[in-house]
C-alpha cells in the first residue's frame, strides 16, 4: 500500500507534520512578505484580539475576574461578574501560566499555541482513528482530511467565497486561538473514551474509561461552552444508537453514561453557580434568543445525513464494520442535534458556532469512519491505498488553499497589529504602572490594545464582549470613539449605508449587522439609519466635560501619513510634540479642563 512505508509511532509525524505547516504558514507568510517585524501574532479570526486580550491581563498578574477592554479588576473594594473569560478559565490559564514563567509576551506564546493546536488535533485524531478503524492508513490520512475539509464542510472559507462574498469564518477554524483551539482535541478523546468504555470486557475497564471521559468532560465544560454541550449532545446521540443497534451493550452503556454523569455534575454545579453570577449585560452581548423554531440550514447537517444514509447501506449486520455503526451515526447526527436542541430547551445561542467549531469535524470525520470500516469489511479493495494517499493530499493541497486565501486577504490588517506594537508600548512605558487609556483611530489599532500591554482602548469592537458595559454605554463609548478620531455624522452616515460591520454592530448590535450569528435578525432601514445618525449629531453637540473626559484619554495613535481633523480633540486635549512610529504617530494627551 502507498502508505505502508509509515509504521508504528512514526506514522503520525505525516498528519502533525502536515497541520503544524499549515498553522505556522500565515505567520511565516506575513514575516517573509512584510519584510520588518515587530513580534506580532497574525490573527486569522476576528475575536482572537479578544482572546488574547484577556490572555495578556492574565500574564500581567490581572486577577481571573477581570475586563481588558474597560481595564476593570476584581477586588474586595470593586468585587466584579463573571463573564465567559473568566468561567470558561483553563485554556487562557494554560497559556498565561506558562507564558509568564517564562516571560513571553501574548504574541509570541499565541505563535507558539498555534504549533501546540495543530499537533494536539492531529494526535487526537490521529489517535482516535487509528483505536476505532485499526486501520493505519485512515488514521494516517484522516486528520488530514477532517482538518483541511472542515472550513468547506461549514460551507465557509474558499468555498463559500467562489459562490458568495459573505464569508463568515475562513482558514482552519479549529486553529483559532485559544477558542475551540484547546478544547477541540478533547472532544475526540472524550468520543473515543466513550466508546471504549461501552465497549471494555469487564465491568471494571468500564468505569475507569468512563472515569477518564468524565474528567476529560469536565475540562471541556471550563474550556469552551460549545465543545462541552456538543460532546453532551454527542454522548445522548451514541447511547441512543448504541441501544438500537447492539442492546447486547445496553448495560455498558448505561454504565459509562452513568459514571461520565457523575463527572459532568462535578463540574457542571459549580459552573452554573459562576454563570449565576454573570453580568447582566452578558446575555444580550452574546445574542441569547429565546425560540423553539427548527433549523434546517445547516450544511454540516446535511452531510451527516448523507453519512448516516451512506452507512445503514454498505455497513451490514453480518460485517465487523457493524460494531462501529453507533459512532459513526452519532457524529454524524451531531448537528442536527446541536442545531434544533432549541425545540426541547427554548434557547438558542449563536449556534454558527457549532457549524464552524465542531459540527463540521464531527460529520467529517464519521464520514472518514464509514470509508474505513466499508473498506476493512471488504478485506481487500484494489487501489484503495492509491485513492487514501490521493485524498489525503487533495485534502492537504484545499487546507493550503485557505492558508493562502486568507492570509492574503487578512494581511492588511496583520500589518496594522503589528505596526500597533511599538506606539502602545511606548506610551504604556511611559505611564508605568499606571494604565492609559489609547485611542486608536482604526478598528484593528484599537482592538489589538490590550494584547500588547497593560492599557485599555478607548473603545473597540470587543468593548462590550465581556459585559462590563451594556448597549448604551458601548454606543457612548463609540460616539466618544468617532468624535475624537475625527468623524462626523456624515461619516457615520456612510459607514452605515456601507454596512461596515463594526460601526453597524456597534450602532445596531452584532445580530443585525450579521444575523447569521443569532436568530431573527432585522433589516435594518432607512429611517433607522437617519435617526441614530441624527443622535449622534445630537452628542456632538450636547458634549460636556463629564462625558468628555470619561474616561480621559492618555494617548492617541493615528496614521502617520494620514492624520485625521484634530478640530474636535483639541477643543478637549492638548497635545504633545508627538512621536512616529513606522505607519503611526503618537501624541500624548493632556486634558484642557479640570473637570474630570
Amino acid at each position: 500500500m502507498y502508505l505502508r512505508f509509515l509504521s508504528g509511532p512514526k506514522a503520525v509525524l505525516l498528519p502533525v507534520a502536515a497541520m503544524v505547516f499549515l498553522a505556522l504558514f500565515p505567520q511565516l507568510f506575513f514575516i517573509l512578505k512584510a519584510g520588518s517585524w515587530n513580534g506580532s501574532y497574525v490573527a486569522s479570526n476576528y475575536d482572537e484580539p479578544a482572546y488574547s486580550a484577556y490572555v495578556n491581563s492574565l500574564i500581567e498578574g490581572k486577577p481571573r475576574k477581570n475586563d481588558p477592554f474597560t481595564g476593570a479588576a476584581d477586588s474586595p473594594a470593586t468585587p466584579q461578574p463573571e463573564t465567559l473569560y473568566s468561567i470558561q478559565f483553563i485554556p487562557a490559564y494554560s497559556i498565561a501560566l506558562p507564558a509568564r514563567i517564562l516571560g513571553l509576551s501574548v504574541s509570541t506564546a499565541f505563535i507558539i499555541l498555534a504549533v501546540v493546536l495543530a499537533m494536539l488535533s492531529a494526535l487526537a485524531l490521529y489517535w482516535f482513528l487509528l483505536e476505532v478503524t485499526k486501520d493505519p492508513e485512515a488514521a494516517i490520512i484522516g486528520p488530514i482530511v477532517v482538518l483541511c475539509f472542515g472550513t468547506a464542510a461549514a460551507f465557509q472559507g474558499e468555498l463559500r467565497g467562489i459562490f458568495d462574498s459573505r464569508v463568515l469564518a475562513d482558514y482552519l477554524p479549529f486553529l483559532r486561538r485559544y477558542q475551540p483551539g484547546l478544547a477541540f482535541p478533547g472532544f475526540f478523546v472524550f468520543c473515543l473514551l466513550v466508546w471504549k468504555a461501552v465497549r471494555a470486557k469487564t465491568a471494571v475497564k468500564t468505569v475507569f474509561l468512563a472515569a477518564a471521559a468524565g474528567s476529560v468532560f469536565a475540562a471541556l465544560v471550563f474550556s469552551y461552552f460549545y465543545i462541552w454541550t456538543a460532546a453532551a449532545a454527542w454522548l445522548v446521540c451514541f447511547v441512543a444508537a448504541t441501544m438500537l443497534f447492539d442492546r447486547s451493550l445496553m448495560g455498558r452503556s448505561l454504565i459509562t453514561s452513568a459514571v461520565v454523569g457523575l463527572g459532568a455534575a462535578a463540574a457542571l454545579v459549580p459552573y452554573f453557580s459562576l454563570l449565576s453570577k454573570r453580568s447582566p449585560n452578558l446575555d444580550s452581548v452574546q445574542l441569547l434568543s429565546l425560540t423553539r423554531t427548527p433549523e434546517f440550514a445547516s450544511p454540516s447537517m446535511w452531510i451527516g445525513v448523507m453519512v448516516v444514509a451512506a452507512s445503514l447501506i454498505l455497513i451490514k449486520r453480518e460485517t465487523p464494520a457493524f460494531g462501529k455503526l453507533p459512532l459513526i451515526i452519532s457524529l454524524s447526527l451531531l448537528p442536527a442535534a446541536v442545531f434544533n436542541q432549541q425545540i426541547i430547551t427554548g434557547r438558542s445561542l449563536q449556534p454558527i458556532h457549532y457549524e464552524l467549531f465542531i459540527g463540521n469535524y464531527a460529520v467529517l470525520a464519521a464520514a472518514v469512519l464509514l470509508i474505513s470500516s466499508w473498506r476493512t469489511s471488504k478485506i481487500d479493495v484494489p487501489g484503495f491505498g492509491r485513492g487514501l494517499a490521493y485524498l489525503g493530499l487533495a485534502a492537504f493541497s484545499w487546507g493550503l488553499f485557505e492558508a493562502y486565501g486568507s492570509t492574503s486577504r487578512n494581511f492588511t490588517a496583520a500589518e496594522i497589529r503589528d505596526a500597533t506594537m511599538p506606539p502602545v508600548a511606548a506610551a504604556v512605558k511611559n505611564l508605568s504602572p499606571a494604565a492609559p487609556v489609547i485611542l486608536g483611530t482604526n478598528f484593528v489599532t484599537a482592538d489589538f490594545i490590550p494584547s500588547v500591554g497593560s492599557a485599555r482602548a478607548l473603545w473597540n469592537p470587543h468593548t462590550s464582549s465581556a459585559g462590563g458595559v451594556g448597549i448604551s454605554e458601548n454606543k457612548r463609548l463609540f460616539y466618544m470613539f468617532l468624535y475624537f478620531s475625527g468623524y462626523g455624522d456624515r461619516d457615520l452616515d456612510a459607514a452605515l449605508r456601507a454596512n461596515s460591520f463594526e460601526v453597524t454592530a456597534a450602532i445596531f448590535g452584532s445580530e443585525r449587522a450579521l444575523p447569521s450569528l443569532g436568530t431573527g435578525g432585522i433589516s435594518i432601514s432607512n429611517d433607522e439609519i437617519t435617526g441614530e445618525v441624527a443622535r449622534y449629531a445630537n452628542f456632538i453637540k450636547e458634549l460636556a466635560a463629564q462625558d468628555a473626559y470619561n474616561p480621559a484619554i492618555d494617548h492617541i495613535i493615528v496614521p502617520a501619513e494620514a492624520e485625521p481633523s484634530f478640530a474636535n480633540l483639541d477643543r478637549w486635549y492638548k497635545r504633545g510634540e508627538g512621536q512616529t512610529f513606522g505607519l503611526f504617530r503618537s501624541y500624548r494627551l493632556t486634558p484642557t479642563s479640570a473637570v474630570q
